[in-house]
């Protein structure tokens, strides 16, 4: 009992393990997917459709994502049209046929889409498909994405447009509608497609710049040791972290981070000197519970690896690289946080995505500080909207924003920037094997090398599942 005790992070870890087992659909009792199955597939039929979010471009078409009258979600194509487009909230009625999505190569688009809830995606052109209602969204969540696109028209009235206003709308609020593909490819490219997604990096700056004004720079900070005043600080700083994910539409990947700081900060107000790993787990656990096949999810796989990675491997990085304080100090800690996420997610993007970016350390040391700034210039912008100081502010912003994406271009355009390989689940594996057993060999004081064996090992294997 007393191991166990020093090791509560377990007792979160065995339910996790088994909400994992119960959320692989083959060959389990328990059917996951049992929602996606419908007969209505591959038969062209007239559908009433409610549209559930604003269009996203493509090249040819505009994709909606919308609800069936049976309650069931699909992704819907719209050809491209010079007459007026659905909006948010409308309800059509399409004659289309549902499909499944296709299998590229190892990768099963059906499965990943009815693992996202969704049955299938169903496409039209003009003639097929017209508007017979609206019916607006309600609940939470519809008045979350509300607010997000309120601040989003807020940032277009201080004069923000163009690519930087896509930039940072997606930076600061996780709205990526207007997002170009081009700024896309060059973030993705160059390791910086983080920070356009609204994440934990996020949150955990808002979280650090609420604490820097409720302590008003650090100057009260004693006010935090008092135990009445410092549950007053910790409710304020959760109400507005909450807040904060509510206006970024309360997307996963933040309600992800907002748990791990929530769990954090009531250990901390309640005394209990908890394993660092709890926190991680609890959030994990209760997402989970909630739905299962968030697990399939690949942001949640990559925000939950990135955080392993920065615990497991920057932490170890900075216990045997003492850094001596200031600035050596500051951008060593940037580089062993840039490196530990990057070496545990990287086999999850080779694996997804295809690329990975050989520049990521350069990119974060640039990227990241710069994120910072726009947030602030932003925060600013948005609380001062009501008068000329927004205007400027705002234009300041555009003009950040605008820099920190020619640094992003540069980046991308320098010689072997990113890395193209396409790699299977069992090469993926393996990678993560040779990741473990490099964690293993390097634990402790001194360096165990027969874990050397099980990284070259495994990293053999990748290589040759990989060809």
């Amino acid at each position: 009992m007393r191991w166990l005790a020093g090791h509560t992070w377990l007792i979160v870890l065995v339910p996790l393990l088994g909400i994992i087992l119960l959320s692989g659909y083959w060959g389990k009792p328990l059917n996951l997917l049992k929602d996606t199955e419908v007969d209505y597939l591959d038969t062209n039929q007239l559908f009433a459709i409610h549209v559930q979010s604003e269009g996203q471009e493509r090249t040819k078409t505009i994709r909606y994502e919308a609800q069936l009258e049976d309650g069931k979600h699909i992704l819907l194509y719209l050809q491209k049209d010079s007459l007026p487009m659905p909006n948010e909230g409308d309800i059509l009625l399409v004659e289309t046929t549902i499909r499944r999505g296709d299998t590229l190569g190892d990768f099963d688009y059906s499965l990943y889409l009815r693992r996202q809830g969704i049955v299938g995606t169903a496409w039209a052109h003009r003639g097929n498909w017209q508007v017979v209602g609206h019916q607006p969204q309600r609940g939470i969540q519809a008045t979350a994405q509300h607010c997000q696109r309120a601040l989003h028209n807020k940032y277009q009235e201080m004069g923000i447009e163009g690519k930087e206003l896509g930039i940072v709308s997606a930076l600061t609020l996780g709205y990526r509608e207007e997002l170009d593909k081009d700024v896309q490819q060059s973030f993705s490219a160059s390791g910086a497609m983080h920070v356009l997604a609204v994440s934990g990096l996020h949150t955990g700056i808002v979280w650090g710049i609420m604490m820097w004004i409720l302590t008003l720079g650090g100057w009260r900070k004693p006010l935090y040791k008092e135990k009445s005043k410092r549950w007053l600080l910790g409710v304020i700083l959760l109400a507005l972290l909450w807040t904060y994910a509510f206006i970024t539409g309360l997307s996963p990947s933040v309600m992800r981070s907002a748990l791990m700081l929530s769990f954090w900060e009531l250990s901390y107000l309640m005394g209990r000197h908890t394993s660092r790993w709890n926190p991680i787990l609890a959030a994990a656990v209760i997402i989970l519970l909630i739905n299962p096949l968030a697990l399939w999810s690949v942001s949640f796989q990559l925000s939950f690896a990135a955080v392993i990675g920065i615990m497991m491997i920057a932490s170890w990085m900075q216990r045997h690289m003492r850094l001596r304080s200031g600035w050596s100090k500051y951008i060593g800690g940037l580089l062993m946080v840039s490196i530990g996420a990057q070496l545990a997610t990287m086999p999850l993007t080779l694996y997804y995505f295809g690329q990975t970016s050989n520049y990521f350390a350069l990119t974060n040391l640039i990227v990241i500080p710069m994120a910072l700034v726009v947030l602030l210039l932003c925060l600013g912008t948005l609380v001062f909207s009501w008068c000329v100081l927004g205007e400027w502010l705002g234009s300041i912003t555009e003009w950040c924003t605008r820099v920190m994406y020619q640094l992003v271009e540069w980046i991308e355009a320098l010689p072997y920037s990113s890395t193209k390989m396409e790699i299977s689940w069992t090469s993926m594996m393996c990678m993560y094997g040779a990741l473990v057993c490099g964690i293993l060999m390097m634990r402790g004081e001194r360096v165990r090398w027969w874990w050397l064996i099980g990284v070259v090992g495994a990293l053999g294997g990748s290589l040759v599942l990989s060809v």
